[in-house]
């Protein structure tokens, strides 16, 4: 049987109650034209205080009140033309509604690049009397924050040029989205069953889990390949993408580009050193997870197209969408009664767009917007993976609903340093609670849950510590002025592959890996995964073994939102990433996973898999068949 896009459903065959409902964000698109329409005046009105903000706390408070009325109804006017925009993405008036949001976005961005320079051209003592002043005591982080970037805002000229220049810094980021999403073709595959396939990204990472090593390696060879053809584009863009973060870096007086990167957060960079040297040090755990890989799969040597292929075959049990809640719901209960009845009343007031329907954009996000009801967006194809999915984005929806719920606007958003535990902590807790439910006492689904844990852990910790260390050493490159080139950057990739992946083969194919990576236009970021699992793991345990008390201080740290740094907030739910402890205790339980999957692989569980594989695959030929 061929699927089609004719199969897919058009969005007006999908229940309601299976689709997201916006109109906590606006009631009809008239109501958003109208609500649009106002942005400029907004953004007059805080222009008017341009040169008036030395004039004391009560000025001060009326242009924040203003500049915040202002970026609350942007905010909302946005991610509604986005959540409307990935509906349907053919949609030509949806595309439309969205490019005017961005547009309106940076006319703001430029007319409101005075205020940083006018507050710290105050003398400092003057914002530290705002900062006490009790009309503003909503805003003391915010000030404190700002005198301690006062080295690193430039003059209100320089801050409006370096705004201007925002749609002109994300060219290297757009062309290689553009090569990437829509120029890149990557030929056909043959697949198990003996049928051409289109390659797609979407089918390589299905093919990469494929039982067939030449399938996963013909997907390889056709997908890297086409990256490996334009390496010359791909590094030039990429090279101009990290000269624009080393150049603006030194406009604003940092050290370095990581420097400016984990500044806004106030993460020091020692966070990120030791994330690297932990991760390095765990070689030995490393090599054991690949050689239970090459014991799985009978091979003698492993390349990197055998890497994500599961070790064994998990249910092929049907979720359905229903089903899949009540499954999270339980293995995040332990999380507390008030967690769970939130998360409870908010997938029936229709939180969740579930359905994969024409044209609507791939896979799953999170998303809000202040006064609005977080929504996620699935593509529901009933596999367990999908209700991992439904878990990790529900993780970012109620952290979305308790900092919104809690906090003021200006305080109510939340950085990705903390967004990515939130959404983890509910992956580990539903993996723990599965294992121990009545399924997952079959050794095969029990060694597929943890073999699920493990490459999850391996992926998010060490590949994204390897992504982190590769940014790294390229941005170093530019800093000491030594030229960013394709073989200069193939180099560092192969080197950190034998490191981060000892005993896989490398090939010129593995070397080119790290064009494929969009993350790397979004400078130092990617570390934020791996501390984020790391912290999540941490988290888990502690609510896992302490019930209540850590119950609470895990709300209060969704409820935190944006209102302190991130990594005191961190340590208010008891994690502190400055110490190495929090990482050896995710290694450890990484370790733990490991030594079970060994044990259940002396066991003889490996062979049972193969042989429930092979009977899937003969299921699987016989239905293209039919």
């Amino acid at each position: 049987m061929v699927t089609t896009m004719h199969d897919v459903p058009t969005r007006d065959q999908i229940a309601v109650e299976d689709t997201w409902d916006l109109s906590a964000f606006f009631a009809e698109e008239a109501i958003w034209e109208e609500t649009a329409e106002t942005i400029p005046g907004l953004i007059e009105t805080v222009a008017t205080y341009q040169g008036r903000l030395g004039e004391g706390p009560g000025v001060v408070g009326d242009a924040l009140a203003a500049l915040n009325s202002l970026q609350e109804t942007l905010h909302r006017v946005i991610v509604y033309a986005v959540l409307r925009r990935d509906e349907d993405t053919a949609d030509t008036g949806a595309n439309g509604r969205y490019e005017r949001a961005v547009a309106m976005s940076i006319q703001a961005g430029q007319a409101l690049a005075f205020v940083q320079p006018e507050l710290l051209s105050l003398p400092p003592e003057a914002l530290r009397a705002l900062a006490s002043d009790n009309d503003l005591a909503t805003y003391r982080h915010m000030f404190d924050d700002l005198d301690r970037q006062r080295a690193h805002v430039r003059s209100q000229e320089v801050e409006e040029v370096l705004a201007q220049m925002g749609d002109v810094t994300r060219t290297a980021s757009e062309a290689f989205s553009a090569l990437d999403n829509a120029d890149l073709e990557y030929g056909t595959v043959t697949d198990e069953n003996g049928n051409e396939i289109a390659l797609t990204k979407g089918r390589y990472g299905l093919m990469q889990e494929s039982r067939d090593r030449s399938v996963r390696r013909a997907a390889h060879e056709r997908l890297t390949g086409a990256y490996q053809a334009h390496g010359n584009t791909i590094s030039s863009l990429y090279g101009s993408s990290v000269r624009t973060d080393v150049v603006g870096a030194r406009i604003r007086n940092y050290e370095s580009a990581r420097a400016e990167a984990l500044f806004d957060d106030n993460v020091p960079e020692t966070v990120y050193d030791t994330l690297v040297d932990v991760v390095r040090e765990s070689s030995p755990i490393l090599r054991r997870y690949l050689a239970l890989r090459r014991q799985a799969l009978e091979l003698d040597d492993l390349e990197l197209y055998d890497l994500r292929v599961p070790l064994a075959p998990e249910s092929t049990k049907h979720y359905d969408y229903r089903d899949a809640v009540e499954i999270v719901l339980r293995g995040v209960r332990a999380l507390g009664d008030e967690y769970v009845s939130d998360l409870r009343a908010g997938f029936d007031a229709r939180w969740v767009d579930v359905h994969e329907t024409r044209g609507k954009r791939s896979g799953a996000y999170s998303a809000g917007a202040y006064g609005a009801s977080p929504v996620i967006l699935m593509n529901w194809n009933g596999t367990l993976s999908d209700v991992f999915t439904l878990a990790h984005e529900a993780g970012h929806a109620m952290h979305t609903y308790y900092s919104q719920r809690e906090q003021p606007f200006h305080l109510a958003g939340y950085p990705i340093f903390l967004a990515e535990v939130a959404s983890t902590v509910n992956e580990v807790l539903l993996t723990w609670d599965l294992l121990g439910s009545d399924e997952a006492q079959d050794p095969v689904q029990r060694f597929a849950l943890l073999n699920r844990f493990a490459d999850s852990f391996h992926g998010t910790v060490m590949r994204q510590t390897m992504f982190a260390e590769f940014e790294q050493q390229s941005h170093a490159m530019a800093e000491a002025g030594v030229p960013i080139t394709l073989d200069a950057l193939n180099a560092v990739y192969r080197e950190l592959i034998g490191t981060y992946l000892p005993g896989v083969n490398i090939d010129d194919l593995a070397s080119v890996q790290w064009a494929r990576v969009p993350h790397f236009y979004r400078a130092f970021y990617v570390y934020q995964y791996a501390t984020g699992m790391s912290a999540a793991i941490n988290i888990a345990q502690a609510v896992r073994d302490q019930g209540e008390p850590a119950q609470r201080r895990y709300l209060d740290m969704l409820a935190a939102g944006g209102s302190d740094y991130p990594m005191e907030i961190l340590r208010g739910a008891g994690v502190d990433l400055a110490e190495r402890s929090v990482l050896d205790v995710a290694i450890s339980e990484f370790e733990r996973t490991i030594a079970e999957m060994e044990a259940l692989a002396a066991d003889g569980v490996l062979h049972q898999a193969a042989e429930l594989a092979s009977e899937q695959a003969r299921h699987a030929e016989r239905a293209s068949v039919n």
